[in-house]
């Protein structure tokens, strides 16, 4: 059977299509004498005007100048140094009030919101920001830093009645002034929140949280947590002095003697009859160990007292450790073993920033610690005197050799 042979078409042809490849080829040139040829490009946009930039103060690096503080160059109403000075103070006792009595926070945490709170104002003025406001955003922050966060609410409600508080001694303080005829302004009137009653005793004042004051200070302490963060830089792991003055502490104790014994007269008598026979004496260990705790914890209460100044701007938490160990060791009739100079055993500080950090701690300290400390205070300036006469006779050379 003969098959007729199968007519085998050729595949349709498929039209070529341009494929882009990625290359890029510059359009043709315009023909001559064409209007193309003469056109110029339209202009660019014009640039947007610069945003006005409020500027701020920065902190010098190498010198701590309070001259030079936004709240002191601040327009129209610049403070004074002192008057910036006592706002630090007072409002660092606020947050230590709140902190530790009111919200219960660790002792790292409130010294942690005082840091934040000395920063923040490092860069802003008081007349800008309210600092009662700027303390409750530091409370917050430090508390979440610190791993013993509180809710917003709990701080807002603290922090809110522990101001009431205040306000209510001052006015109570300026009718008292007035009562008497004082003529001017008591000094009670600006008492600190740090003196004012135990958080405990209530006088019936709460803040409602669906009031408009409590949505506001909400909005408010939120919004200042975030510029906390931007103007600290979120810098949130901070150096506090406890730590080195603890390491130093057990590292130097077997250098360490307490300067003299009491004298059995200056114990007290009992009854008005003879003094008390004196206690059994103590081992070297439990001599130690005593010299040790009073030494440590002295230190630890001037540290804390350090967090209500600017140290903590000024130098290293490091420097301010080892000036408040020397101050309780003075403070505490404890010395260097063979009574060698304190400035020995303190590795690390020079003469000058020991005395300029301690007068500083000093001046704090001194008109509330009252007349029972006038005469060690007295010899813990008369030493700082004696320390820099030697330094400034030794050449640079020597100078250097004595204090690093």
């Amino acid at each position: 059977m003969n098959r007729k042979p199968m007519d085998r078409k050729s595949p349709p042809l498929i039209p070529a299509v341009a494929i882009n490849t990625g290359s890029y080829s510059p359009p043709s040139p315009p023909l001559l004498g064409t209007t193309a040829e003469f056109t110029t490009p339209p202009p660019p946009p014009p640039l947007p005007p610069p945003v006005a930039v409020v500027p701020r103060v920065p902190v010098p690096t190498s010198s701590f100048d309070e001259n030079h503080l936004p709240s002191v160059l601040h327009r129209p109403d610049p403070m004074t140094p002192e008057a910036e000075k006592q706002a630090r103070r007072r409002t660092c006792r606020f947050i230590e009030e709140a902190g530790q009595r009111s919200l219960r926070l660790p002792r790292v945490a409130v010294s942690t919101a005082a840091v934040f709170f000395h920063r923040f104002y490092a860069r802003h003025a008081f007349q800008e920001h309210d600092r009662f406001e700027v303390a409750m955003a530091c409370l917050l922050l430090a508390g979440k830093t610190e791993e013993s966060p509180k809710k917003l609410e709990v701080v807002i409600r603290e922090c809110w009645k522990l101001r009431r508080r205040a306000q209510q001694m001052q006015v109570q303080a300026q009718m008292q002034s007035r009562s008497m005829g004082g003529g001017g302004e008591s000094p009670m009137a600006v008492a600190s929140p740090g003196t004012m009653p135990s958080p405990t005793s209530t006088d019936g004042a709460q803040l409602d949280i669906n009031s408009e004051e409590y949505s506001r200070l909400k909005e408010r302490v939120l919004l200042l947590e975030r510029i906390i963060l931007h103007t600290i830089g979120f810098e949130l792991s901070i150096d506090h002095p406890y730590k080195f003055l603890v390491d130093f502490v057990q590292e130097k104790k077997r250098m360490l003697e307490y300067s003299k014994q009491p004298s059995p007269s200056s114990r007290g008598t009992a009854d008005g009859g003879q003094p008390p026979p004196p206690p059994p004496p103590l081992n070297k260990t439990a001599q130690y160990a005593q010299m040790v705790q009073e030494l440590a914890q002295n230190a630890m209460n001037f540290a804390n007292d350090s967090m209500h100044t600017s140290l903590c701007l000024q130098y290293t938490a490091r420097e301010i450790a080892l000036t408040c160990v020397y101050l309780s060791g003075k403070y505490s009739g404890i010395r260097p073993v063979g009574n060698r100079p304190w400035i020995e055993l303190l590795d690390g500080i020079t003469v000058e920033d020991l005395t300029t950090i301690s007068i500083q701690i000093l001046e704090l300290v001194q008109p509330r610690k009252g007349m029972d400390s006038e005469m060690a205070f007295k010899m813990i300036r008369k030493d700082l005197d004696e320390m820099s006469a030697k330094t400034s006779d030794m050449p640079p050379d020597a100078k250097r050799l004595k204090t690093n």
